[in-house]
């Protein structure tokens, strides 16, 4: 508990900044050893300022002990014992001087060992470097060896490192005392030991500093370091613009961002002098006050650190508790929060405070006054310019694409306000209105804390209500609970939540077997769904085309989750009750408008059983399969995104877009999705022929719905399961399309509960359904796929779900049927010949697709995905996010705008 205290407090925002640079550099280069390269230089000029100060330390402590050696020289020439040390101490007293001072010469050294940790922490563990080359070195996830003696391996780069690091150490000590030059050698030798079987990445890195470190203490030694220095620092930015801008193969936009970024060092003179001018000038009043300097610097600091490592974090949790709920085991997501306040406690307080005490009071002002305007730019980011991004998931990704979220007039207002905070800070500052800065910090901390406090108490109470009510019973064994009929009978619908349309063939292609495990299927690739996200276009796939949004809307009399749930038991009522079958009914989706679907609005039905396979087979499947998963991957993602999250909320607009790095948050760890959550749907799937027998005395119909398919999660082909390594991607038309690999795994593990049927002979007695509620809406489908795209943007795709039908007794080959459908005929086609005219048992109207024969298919293009988000009683649609589509979907002729 300590050692993690206090490598979140010391070493994380260490190890952090190493990341950053990596992934930048990684980006730049793409290649890892050229990024090392990149990080130590990085670290390199990032501690320059720290080794002045430390030489100046180091000089100012050389001439004090030359200046009192004479006095040492006597006294311990004439006394020994207690009495030396006596006379000693007081000697030292009078000339205000204490032994501790003498680490001050030690302090350049000292400053290598948190980065040292950070960098070991961080390279020592990264999968990126497994396998990959760099020169000379072969692998830089493991040990160089480029030397063998018979079966001796040699390993010469930690060697090189201790010579240049030796050199580095005589350029540096020459003509210091004896005591300083031992202490360099002795630390050469320390790091020889700790790094000589370490991977060849790692010593890599430590070559390269002990490389920078020989250059600094050479450009120390010249006439004006400072000017040759930043001469060589501007060839290199003008190399990497020019990489940049010409070369390099990446986003314009993002290289064009890069390039500004770094030009900034250009005009680093300027802002030297600027800076200084405005010390001497306008902030004189805190350069002049102590107290004032002080007090306005930890509110600050204090104030940025509440609002990334409490109120953020907690707002974002208490906003939907069950999402975190016990994630790996670890009980209350409070641990995120303390986590992530340990990790800003770190990095706005720890390190700055440490930073503001090293160096002088001019320093310390402008230390104050940036941590003032950091601090109230940071609550406007958050507070005025929040944005809209999507919805947040619990891996902290968002849902959609956040490109082009913001419009550059809100960007560019932004940053107008931002320098007018900034402007007035200042003067307010200039007209000693000092105290009114530090109120506003102040009181803004506490702010800070107490709402950070409400929320985590609000957390705190729904985790403890969660752990009652929301108990996932983690089966210990597997024992069959779908059970299907060999003499009668049966009906089967899948509803794979976002199974995309286009994907099918693709499949087929990749996987010819599937192809006779699917055989009397027929495949409906002009099918379309009412709504982008399950909330809407979920209700019309259960319960017909009284559940279409146009027409949910109409009965504006009645709740909107009375209507849902009416949707989602429409079909158990009429298999149960009117057909007398044995129903079974798993994880529907929204059922009682729960994000964890509430079964219990089935009980009580007739000769119905609601079942939760999702959640339930997930540690079973984790036993059977641990060399498949990282340990703790989901909670440890968390931990370290949130804070990512809280640098996201508090920076500008303009800004957001790269921080977030495609949901990456600038992470070099290539297995970061929620491997989880997506295991918690596929062991569903995965056990599903243990899970099945054929034990039952009547008709049988199973209503089974699984996420697995939503996932955007990478599988290993061309099995696709889950890996701590992903080899590489199959070879369909599709599939380098995100989302593939899970619906390729779907249709593969049913495919295998097919052959279960097949062997027991029910396949041909069993009428199967597999459908989606809506697809998942990729560009690329829509170039292949379609003649162009709407005229608003929309991704037509995102309405084109999977439907697939086989029904009783049909055999040979997959078919494919190109009539307009739409995903709200599923329950007549799973009462086809059963119920003669069936009636809706909950509205007493007739069950009939006689609206889509009219006037085609009202869809919407709304993304509101929230129950809560849109009215109580229907969907808030706009008058815009209306289209009614006919005939062949992928022609945009067909796409009429509005409502027909």
């Amino acid at each position: 508990m300590v050692l993690d205290l206090l490598f979140n407090l010391l070493i994380y925002p260490l190890k952090q900044i190493i990341e950053f640079s990596f992934s930048l550099f990684y980006h730049v280069f793409k290649n890892p050893g050229a990024a090392i390269l990149g990080v130590s230089l990085a670290v390199t000029i990032m501690c320059l300022p720290l080794y002045i100060v430390a030489e100046k330390w180091t000089e100012l402590e050389r001439d004090i002990q030359k200046k009192l050696e004479p006095g040492v020289k006597r006294i311990k020439k004439f006394f020994k014992g207690d009495e030396q040390y006596m006379i000693l101490t007081t000697f030292y007293r009078q000339n205000h001087y204490h032994p501790l001072m003498a680490l001050r010469s030690s302090f350049s050294l000292l400053i290598q060992i948190p980065f040292f940790l950070a960098a070991y922490s961080y390279l020592s563990h990264l999968s990126l470097l497994q396998g990959r080359s760099f020169f000379i070195l072969s692998d830089l996830g493991k040990n160089d060896a480029l030397f063998t003696i018979g079966s001796f391996t040699i390993n010469v780069l930690p060697v090189l490192m201790t010579l240049i690091n030796c050199a580095s150490g005589f350029v540096y000590t020459k003509g210091h005392s004896l005591r300083e030059k031992l202490q360099v050698y002795i630390m050469a030798a320390v790091f020889l030991v700790v790094l000589y079987d370490s991977p060849s990445g790692l010593v890599l890195y430590w070559t390269l500093n002990q490389v920078f470190s020989l250059t600094k203490n050479i450009f120390m030694k010249l006439k004006n370091p400072l000017k040759v220095f930043f001469t060589c620092v501007c060839a290199a930015i003008l190399f990497c613009d020019f990489y940049l801008l010409f070369l390099h193969p990446g986003s314009f936009k993002r290289r064009l961002l890069m390039t500004v970024v770094i030009s900034f060092i250009f005009l680093a003179p300027l802002f030297v002098k600027g800076i200084s001018r405005l010390i001497d000038g306008v902030l004189f009043p805190l350069l002049n006050s102590s107290k004032s300097r002080c007090l306005l610097f930890f509110t600050s600091a204090a104030g940025l650190f509440l609002l990334t490592g409490l109120f953020i974090p907690s707002s974002i949790i208490s906003s939907s508790v069950i999402e975190f709920f016990n994630i790996d085991g670890l009980g209350s997501p409070l641990c995120f929060i303390s986590n992530t306040l340990m990790q800003s406690c770190g990095l706005f307080l720890v390190w700055p405070t440490f930073l503001y005490f090293l160096f002088n009071k001019r320093i310390q002002t402008a230390f104050s006054a940036l941590s003032f305007v950091l601090f109230v730019c940071a609550l406007v980011n958050t507070f005025v310019f929040v944005g809209h991004y999507g919805t947040l998931t619990r891996m902290l990704t968002f849902s959609e694409n956040i490109a082009g979220r913001v419009l550059p007039f809100v960007m560019v207002l932004n940053l107008a306000v931002l320098l007018l905070l900034a402007a007035v800070s200042v003067l307010a500052v200039k007209y000693r209105f000092l105290n009114v800065l530090t109120g506003i910090s102040g009181i803004s901390c506490i702010s800070l804390f107490a709402a950070g406090l409400l929320y985590s108490n609000v957390i705190r109470k729904s985790y403890n209500e969660l752990s009652l009510t929301y108990s996932p019973q983690s089966a210990v064994e597997l024992k069959p609970v779908l059970h299907l009929s060999k003499t009668q009978k049966n009906v089967v619908l899948f509803m794979l939540d976002r199974s995309e349309s286009a994907f099918f063939n693709s499949i087929l292609e990749e996987d010819p077997s599937l192809k006779d495990i699917y055989t009397g299927f027929t495949y409906y690739p002009n099918t379309i769904s009412y709504g982008g996200h399950t909330i809407i276009g979920a209700p019309p796939l259960f319960g017909g085309y009284e559940y279409t949004p146009e027409e949910f809307n109409k009965r504006s009399d009645v709740s909107k989750l009375t209507k849902n749930n009416e949707a989602l038991k429409v079909l158990p009522k009429i298999f149960g009750e009117q057909l007398d079958y044995n129903v079974t009914v798993t994880d529907t989706s929204w059922a009682n408008y729960q994000w964890i679907p509430d079964m219990s609005i089935f009980e009580g039905m007739k000769n119905v059983t609601p079942l939760s396979l999702e959640n339930t087979y997930t540690g079973l499947w984790m036993d059977l399969n641990r060399d498949k998963v990282k340990e703790n991957l989901v909670s440890s993602s968390i931990k370290r995104n949130m804070l990512w999250v809280c640098f996201f909320r508090i920076s500008p607009p303009l800004f957001r877009d790269a921080i977030y790095d495609d949901s990456k948050w600038w992470n070099t760890d290539e297995e970061i999705g929620d491997i989880q959550g997506f295991i918690d749907y596929y062991s569903a799937l995965y056990f599903l022929p243990q899970l099945t027998d054929f034990s039952s005395d009547k008709p049988s119909f199973l209503n089974i719905t699984n996420d697995s398919t939503h996932s955007g999660f990478e599988l290993n082909p061309p099995d696709y399961v889950p890996a701590v390594k992903i080899t590489g991607t199959g070879t369909g038309e599709f599939a380098k399309v995100s989302g593939y690999s899970a619906n390729v795994a779907a249709f593969k593990l049913i495919g295998k509960w097919i052959n279960l049927l097949k062997e027991n002979g029910v396949y041909d007695n069993t009428r199967i359904i597999i459908a989606a509620d809506h697809g998942i809406g990729k560009d690329e489908v829509v170039k292949k796929l379609y003649n162009g795209k709407l005229s608003d943007g929309f991704c037509m795709d995102h309405l084109n779900p999977m439907l697939l039908v086989k029904d009783f007794d049909a055999q040979g080959e997959i078919k494919t049927d190109t009539t307009f459908m739409t995903n709200a005929d599923v329950p007549l086609l799973l009462l086809k010949n059963l119920v003669e005219n069936p009636v809706n048992p909950y509205t007493g109207k007739p069950m009939t697709d006689s609206i889509k024969k009219e006037k085609g298919a009202v869809v919407t293009t709304n993304s509101t995905w929230s129950p809560d988000q849109h009215s109580s009683t229907t969907f808030s649609i706009k008058e815009n996010q209306w289209y009614t589509v006919k005939d062949n979907i992928f022609d945009t002729a067909n796409w009429s705008k509005g409502r027909q």
